[in-house]
C-alpha cells in the first residue's frame, strides 16, 4: 500500500512543484521506530534551501492532508537529494551526463551487479556508463536496483585561506 501512496503523493506534488520551478526527486513513506514518516526529496537550480524546506513543510503537507492520500498521522520531513543524489529518470541521467555514479543492479549484467564510473550517455532506456572495472557497458535503466552520483570531493583544495 506505501508505494501506492507514494505515487499518488508523486502524481500530486511534481506539477505542483514544476510549475514553481523546483523538480521532485525522490519520496518515501515508511514506517518507523517513531511512527510512519513521509520525506519528499526535492530540488532546483542552485540548490534547496533551508527557507524553501520551511514554505514546502507547510505547503505539501496541506496539499497531501487535503487529498486525504494518507490516513494515518505521519511526520513530514523535505529534504535536498544532497550531493549523492538518487538517480531515476532517464532526464536524470542526462543531466549528469560527465559526472561519476555508482549503480547497483538486480541481476548480474556480464556477471557483475555493482558498476562504478562515468555517465557517458543514455537513450531509451539504457544508459552507457565507463565503468572502472569493465570498461563501457550497457545498463537498462528498469534493470537498477538503485543508482546515485557518486561526487568528486577534494578536501586537500585550498580555497580562500592564507595561513
Amino acid at each position: 500500500m506505501s508505494s501506492q501512496v507514494v505515487e499518488q503523493i508523486e502524481s500530486l506534488l511534481s506539477p505542483v512543484l514544476q510549475t514553481e520551478g523546483y523538480e521532485l526527486v525522490h519520496v518515501e513513506h515508511r514506517q518507523e521506530p517513531s511512527g510512519w514518516v513521509l520525506r519528499v526529496f526535492m530540488d532546483k537550480a542552485g540548490g534547496l534551501t533551508l527557507t524553501d524546506c520551511e514554505v514546502w513543510n507547510d505547503r505539501i503537507g496541506a496539499l497531501v492532508d487535503g487529498a486525504g492520500l494518507i490516513t494515518q498521522s505521519y511526520s513530514l520531513e523535505i529534504s535536498s537529494p544532497g550531493l549523492n543524489r538518487p538517480l531515476k529518470k532517464e532526464a536524470d541521467f542526462s543531466r549528469f551526463m560527465g559526472e561519476q555514479a555508482i549503480i547497483k543492479t538486480f541481476a548480474p549484467i556480464n556477471g557483475q551487479r555493482n558498476f562504478h564510473g562515468k555517465i557517458a550517455g543514455v537513450q531509451s532506456g539504457v544508459l552507457t556508463l565507463e565503468d572502472r572495472t569493465n570498461g563501457t557497458v550497457s545498463i537498462p535503466i528498469g534493470d537498477m536496483a538503485s543508482a546515485r552520483i557518486d561526487p568528486a570531493l577534494d578536501f586537500n583544495q585550498k580555497k580562500g585561506f592564507d595561513l
